[in-house]
């Protein structure tokens, strides 16, 4: 089964233009380091540029990522974009001190 996928260079003149630098399509199923291996192969480099995003078709066609995520990601003042940053709910976020010193005391530990 062949495998589109599809990348963008933070540094690519056509940025304005278009979501992607450029696609390529590979055999199988391939993991993302592995697609990222084959990106980097194809443009004949050792690795691939900063802030340089990778993704397959099913990661595309799934939804996860917005076209306005993707020109987010891969501007020169963004983090390099290795994997979606998931967003925190509040339940993901720890106790303030406060909050720690509250239970304790509750549960007569302090």
């Amino acid at each position: 089964m062949a495998t589109r996928i599809y990348y963008r260079l933070s540094d690519d003149a056509n940025n304005a233009h278009s979501l992607w630098s450029g696609a390529i399509t590979v055999n199988g199923r391939p993991k993302r380091q592995e697609a990222r291996q084959a990106v980097a192969r194809h443009l004949r480099c050792d690795r691939l540029p900063a802030r340089t995003l990778v993704l397959t078709q099913s990661e595309w066609v799934s939804g996860d990522w917005t076209a306005d995520e993707i020109r987010a990601a891969t501007t020169p003042m963004a983090d390099a974009p290795t994997v979606k940053r998931k967003k925190k709910a509040f339940e993901d976020v720890g106790m303030t001190f406060d909050q720690a010193e509250d239970m304790l005391k509750q549960f007569g530990l302090k």
